[in-house]
């Protein structure tokens, strides 16, 4: 799991988007050297088919290319880049009339899901990682938003703070979306073991 940003890095990642926006090429190279990996861990974990992904991977890429001389850093540059990535599945899904799932959180419609609210220990999320077929799958059938917001944590190392300003939600709402989203990975993977 990649470590958070720091406030630096963050601001460096902007800075080097400014300067990719006044031409220096080499910023855009550097740009895609950090981003590169989690962002398509992202959108595979998401699409769940290699070539969708890969497809869509270099559309999130052409889209910051074009995007390029009017890009302003009101947002944090990952925050820009995601809220693009995440814009590319919604399309990808109508596009592909695949049902993007989307539920509320209703501790009724979840029973025995508030009890597990342990965050996944690192011990777990090495284990998830060498079940890497069963961990697809499990991601696959959550609703859109909780798979999103466990991708964005746990593979592009997003805070909370940043997941929610993602969702345009309150933190709160994703911590829990974060909890019922682990519960159900567990209970999930609990019978495919």
């Amino acid at each position: 799991m990649p470590e958070p940003l720091t406030s630096s890095q963050k601001d460096s990642d902007k800075q080097l988007m400014l300067s990719y926006r006044d031409g220096d090429s080499s910023a855009f190279n550097e740009l895609y050297r950090r981003h590169r990996v989690a962002l398509y861990r992202f959108i595979k974990n998401s699409c769940n088919t290699e070539a969708a992904a890969a497809e869509l991977f270099q559309d999130v890429w052409t889209s910051v290319i074009n995007a390029r001389d009017t890009y302003e850093g009101a947002a944090p540059f990952n925050a820009w880049l995601y809220r693009i990535a995440r814009n590319k599945l919604t399309d990808y899904y109508r596009a592909n009339k695949i049902q993007h799932q989307t539920t509320t959180l209703n501790e009724e419609t979840d029973t025995g899901i508030a009890q597990l609210q342990v965050p996944l220990q690192p011990d777990e999320l090495a284990e998830l990682s060498n079940q890497s077929d069963a961990l697809q799958s499990a991601l696959s059938s959550l609703p859109a938003e909780q798979r999103d917001a466990v991708l964005l944590k746990h593979v592009a190392g997003f805070t909370l703070e940043e997941i929610a300003t993602q969702f345009e939600e309150n933190a709160e709402t994703i911590k829990s979306r974060l909890r019922y989203a682990t519960a159900k990975l567990r209970k999930q993977l609990r019978v495919l073991s």
